[in-house]
């Protein structure tokens, strides 16, 4: 009898469901969601993860509070992916119950060569599962890929719990403090940008993808090059023209720059970290008393998206995003947008005076 209830409501969720197709950039080689609504909050995770680092096909699916898999979405619809994502959900929580984990694929890879599965979650709930899967073509996962993907699963962690508005529980600080997220990767690259040193804090953590392929990176993702080269492009063998730069190429990735000298002549540092917010929003929302709806216009406005683009993103008039905009201005008591993203940054804490 539950196998026949679990088999309706599979059923009816991929009534409910359009499936995304596979867009392949073939000058770049990554793959993107483009099918995937863009309304749905995870879809910029999704998209700027591929294009870090690009996959042969991906499986991503939303995770309910109560434990199932909603909205799936696959870059190869065969009417399996729901079900092998549920195997591998299961697979990967009997390893690690809690917390956001990164591993190697434990389910089937068919015919691809390797396989990398993240969870995203925090340390009451689960968010949303991506699985990426690699031919021998493509090749296998990098260290400095691993790095990346570290990085957007945490920050992705954050946000969507964030969405979900899960405030932390005070007895979960020591949980908090076993999973906090890595500090950040450091490379030294030669004037061809290739690395020539790389050192990494979250190295102990990738020791932990058990039977993933892996192989020390010659060079950083494309992506991230071609934000080096943007950055570097100014400079000269003049000390003067040498100025340290600072980009984010992703939402959840910065990158920044700076000469060094070593004894056979100029390098480049360069220094990735996960993009973090001052302060999350689930505090906010719960001192100001935002509602979901408005965190996720909030959310757009923090991503530097405009009234007609937050409108097109949460399929709502402009003039609904004009009245949640207000009525944040009005619970926050701020006097413009620059004010209300200030204050529920943490950046300004105390209102100011009454409007006129």
């Amino acid at each position: 009898m539950e196998k026949a209830d679990s088999d309706k409501r599979r059923e009816a969720r991929q009534s409910r469901r359009a499936q995304p197709e596979l867009a392949l950039d073939g000058d770049q080689g990554l793959v993107t969601p483009d099918v995937m609504p863009s309304s749905d909050p995870a879809h910029p995770i999704v998209a700027g993860i591929l294009r870090v680092v690009p996959a042969s096909r991906w499986t991503f699916a939303r995770v309910d509070p109560s434990g199932e898999l909603v909205s799936v979405y696959t870059s190869h619809p065969n009417g399996q992916g729901e079900a092998r994502l549920e195997d591998e959900f299961k697979r990967q929580r009997a390893r690690a119950p809690i917390g956001p984990r990164i591993a190697s694929t434990l389910g089937s890879l068919d015919d691809y060569a390797s396989g990398i599965t993240l969870l995203f979650a925090d340390a009451r709930a689960h968010f949303g599962i991506l699985t990426l899967l690699r031919t021998v073509e493509l090749g296998p996962f990098t260290s400095s890929e691993i790095s990346m993907l570290t990085f957007a699963l945490d920050s992705a962690s954050d946000r969507l719990s964030a969405l979900r508005l899960n405030p932390p529980a005070p007895d979960e600080q020591a949980v908090d403090a076993a999973l906090e997220p890595p500090r950040g990767a450091f490379y030294l690259l030669d004037r061809d940008l290739q690395i020539v040193l790389t050192w990494s804090s979250e190295d102990q953590r990738r020791i932990a993808l058990t039977g993933l392929q892996t192989r020390i990176a010659e060079r950083l993702p494309t992506l991230l090059e071609e934000t080096v080269r943007e950055l570097t492009q100014a400079w000269s063998t003049d000390a003067g023209g040498q100025q340290a730069g600072v980009a984010r190429p992703v939402s959840f990735l910065v990158v920044r720059t700076q000469p060094m000298s070593g004894p056979t002549g100029l390098f480049i540092g360069v220094h990735v970290d996960r993009f973090q917010p001052p302060n999350s929003l689930t505090g906010a929302a719960a001192r100001y008393h935002i509602s979901p709806r408005e965190v996720q216009v909030l959310a757009l406005l923090l991503d530097g998206k405009h009234l007609d683009q937050i409108s097109d993103q949460l399929h709502i008039t402009s003039s609904t995003v004009q009245d949640h905009i207000k009525s944040m201005l009005d619970k926050t008591e701020s006097r413009n947008r620059s004010e209300l993203i200030a204050r529920v940054l943490g950046w300004e804490s105390t209102p100011n005076a009454p409007r006129g």
